[in-house]
């Protein structure tokens, strides 16, 4: 994605929730109006047939250690009074059917209620719709396998095995809780989006009076995996050297040593950092029945405030797992995969490497730096090592949500914003050696190419895109753009620095480069295509940029400002180019020297010279078997590109 190696963040391409769809079990409990017996509140953790990685029956309560705590408000939907204060709800296999409130293996009824329940020391009862309200509320959460004596209502909670709780309150109805701990006791924990159950069947048919309430519980935790793929022609790239920070300068490198995966952050705000401890608040921002048709109806939602020094401006993933040679390098087992299903990824792959991290709904900018050396694929030993380059993922696809699995993998194009010169002077990225034949009766000629190019980040996204895919898929699903520099987005739609996207046709295999040179070394154009010298031609996609909502996973829906992202909708087998055009340069010329042939159709057109350094224009007609030399305009503007590829 230049004649300079551009680093990009090329997708958040998996932001998978691993929660399950809400699971309801029917029951039929006896009527209220023509039986005496009153319909008892149970509970259910679901049993019907997974369809995903989900977990039911014994299997889930193992995961709960057997037991989870709920509070239940009642009311009309305003003013809601608790009728279960913080319940303890136990599960004991093979107990089904045995009480009224046991129908599912799940029972409340005869426990000590203990804190923060405000009954502590008391017998939790039984249970009862109550027909003169209209609606009930559920609230729960586990905290796993945390032992019994590791949960607290005071003090101050230490190591993976002790949690601060507090009571769940209804907060002038808007039920909120909390739990405080460290990274490796917060994993433990789990918590379930709100249930409500109506009275009024027609309002939700799945959640009703005198139904079991199946409560959906996700892990507290996320998870977090970078991974990074090249494409660059000719060369394999290995060594690569992580930066923990962005003052180090480039003239000093993160050193030998840096092997270990990082990202890091560099804002101010509190938000800008990876939580190691501290206290979660869970709630419900998204309530009541005239919203039960919006995408966050009834979820939870955490924010976080670190306790101490529980906070780090950098995430390590591990090492990185690399693959083989392409052709003839040396060292097999020593370079980054080429191609995205390929991509090298750091960590553990018994953990499919990913990485537990706390979740921070907020967001903040991820920043990867790195060096990384360049080794030619012909066997000539040759080297080349990248310094500083640089890439940022933009804060809104780094707003963490619990138990969502998160992956950001990088692109090393023939595009870098790195610098080769290891003081990290003069211009910044790689410039290929080209060659041109001229036959010149003077010893005093000159042959030189001139290319000028800065590059922000592009990151693109399609939700539901297959990183075991090396191209986008049509799935009725837009593609989203954003670009990022020095940490901060730019503008989508700045008329002077417009973001564009291009069919590319003309070239088999194409590259970033490529794209670029036609850009600047133009043979054809108009407003909607541009053919150039290099028989590239891109022709203009529609795209829009006036819209404020990119479609996340599982209904979590990712909200922008209007400007800040453009979109296009892809077609079957297409290759796709998303250019920046960036700074305009003064023009340069070159004169290309070409024998004519009767019938040439390119000596029709442009400025025909008879010396190879433009001096002297020609005039009259043409010969044939004569060379001449046609004058072409290198526009100099710096562009960004980025190839996309759709299946």
């Amino acid at each position: 994605m230049k004649k300079k190696l551009f680093f990009a963040a090329l997708a958040i391409v998996a932001m998978v929730s691993c929660t399950s769809d809400e699971n309801v079990t029917v029951i039929t409990p006896p009527d209220p109006v023509t039986e005496e017996t009153e319909p008892v509140i149970s509970f259910n953790m679901g049993s019907r047939t997974a369809t995903r990685a989900d977990h039911f029956g014994k299997d889930a309560a193992n995961l709960l250690n057997n037991k989870f705590i709920v509070s239940a408000f009642k009311g009309d939907g305003t003013v809601m009074s608790v009728t279960m204060p913080d319940y303890i709800v136990s599960y004991d296999e093979n107990t089904a059917g045995k009480t009224e409130s046991n129908t599912s293996d799940w029972e409340y009824v005869g426990t000590t209620a203990v804190a923060p329940s405000t009954i502590a020391g008391n017998k939790q009862t039984i249970k009862y719709w109550d027909y003169s309200t209209t609606q009930y509320d559920f609230v729960a959460y586990s905290t796993g396998n945390i032992p019994v004596d590791g949960i607290l209502t005071s003090g101050t909670p230490s190591g993976a095995n002790q949690i601060l709780v507090s009571a769940i309150a209804p907060n002038s109805y808007g039920p909120t809780y909390t739990l405080q701990g460290d990274k490796e006791a917060l994993a433990k924990c789990y918590i379930a989006d709100m249930v409500t159950a109506y009275k009024d069947a027609t309002i939700d048919p799945n959640h009703k009076y005198q139904d079991e309430v199946t409560l959906v519980f996700r892990n507290l935790s996320s998870k977090v995996r970078i991974a990074l793929y090249e494409t660059v022609p000719g060369y394999s790239v290995k060594d690569v050297k992580f930066y923990t920070d962005a003052s180090t300068p480039v003239s000093t490198g993160p050193g030998d040593g840096a092997t270990n995966a990082t990202l890091f952050t560099t804002g101010s705000d509190g938000k800008d950092n990876f939580y190691t401890s501290g206290t979660f608040t869970v709630n419900f921002p998204t309530i009541g029945a005239a919203n039960i048709s919006e995408t966050d109806y009834n979820k939870a939602h955490v924010t976080f405030a670190p306790v101490g020094t529980g906070k780090s401006t950098t995430q390590l993933y591990g090492t990185l797992n690399y693959t083989g040679k392409e052709a003839s390098e040396a060292d097999a087992n020593d370079y980054l995969g080429r191609t995205l299903p390929n991509a090298t990824y750091a960590g553990d792959a018994n953990a499919n490497y990913y990485t537990i991290v706390l979740p921070n709904e907020e967001g903040t900018v991820l920043e990867l730096r790195i060096d990384y050396t360049l080794l030619a694929t012909d066997g000539s030993g040759e080297t080349i090592t990248v310094h500083g380059a640089t890439a940022f993922v933009p804060a809104i696809y780094a707003a963490w949500k619990p138990n969502y699995a998160y992956t950001y993998i990088f692109k090393i194009s023939d595009n870098s914003n790195g610098w080769t010169d290891p003081a990290g002077v003069g211009p910044e990225g790689l410039f290929p050696i080209t060659f041109d034949a001229v036959v010149v009766d003077s010893e005093e000629f000159t042959q030189s190419t001139i290319t000028t190019v800065a590059t922000p980040s592009i990151t693109t996204y399609q939700k539901g895109h297959d990183v075991n895919k090396d191209e986008y898929e049509v799935n009725g699903e837009d593609i989203y753009i954003q670009l990022m520099k020095d940490g901060a987005l730019l503008a989508t739609n700045d008329a002077n620095h417009p973001v564009q996207v291009w069919t590319v046709t003309g070239k088999d295999g194409a590259t970033e480069a490529d794209v670029m040179d036609a850009l600047n070394i133009r043979v054809e154009y108009s407003n909607d295509a541009t053919t150039g010298r290099n028989g590239v031609t891109l022709t203009k996609v529609d795209t829009e940029t006036d819209f404020t909502v990119i479609p996340g996973v599982d209904g979590n829906d990712i909200t922008i400002t209007a400007g800040d992202a453009a979109k296009f909708t892809p077609e079957s087998g297409k290759i796709y180019a998303v250019t920046y055009k960036g700074t305009d340069r003064t023009n340069t010329y070159f004169y290309s020297a070409k024998t004519y042939t009767d019938g040439d159709a390119d000596f029709a057109s442009g400025e025909w010279y008879t010396d190879p350094d433009g001096v002297n224009a020609f005039t009259g007609s043409f010969v044939a078997g004569t060379t001449y030399y046609k004058k072409y305009s290198n526009r100099n503007i710096d562009w960004a590109a980025k190839i996309i590829k759709v299946e």
